[in-house]
């Protein structure tokens, strides 16, 4: 058997080579609060399932090491939603740009924090 692992997936890094662990309780931001809400109302109303959940983040490829943990999360429930055709990618580009314009937030390409490569 190979030492490489078929169909190895992003979120399988067990056993790499990984550095120290940061253990600190850094809280949760605004957004991630919004976040965890939404998935938990999305899933106790049985409109996204835990496997689906997984499977869309699991599904995000390269990108999946490069977002924080609450990033996964928003990037697989927007995977689903467009899936099953809860919201479409029209709506959603309208209303992410409406509250960008209303509370000076910039696009994410634009984000400084992004720039900076920080949360």
């Amino acid at each position: 058997m190979s030492d490489e692992a078929a169909n190895k997936g992003p979120h399988d890094i067990g056993g790499e080579p990984a550095g120290p662990i940061d253990t600190t309780d850094h809280g949760m931001n605004y957004w991630e609060k919004q976040a965890n809400a939404l998935r938990s109302v999305l899933s106790m109303s049985g409109v996204v399932r835990l496997d689906e959940l997984r499977r869309a983040a699991e599904g995000l490829g390269e990108r999946y090491a490069g977002l924080a943990y609450f990033e996964v999360t928003t990037s697989a429930l927007r995977t689903l939603l467009l899936e099953k055709g809860l919201v479409t990618e029209t709506e959603l580009a309208a209303k992410m740009a409406e509250i960008r314009a209303r509370f000076s937030v910039p696009d994410e390409m634009e984000s400084p924090i992004k720039a900076r490569g920080g949360r």
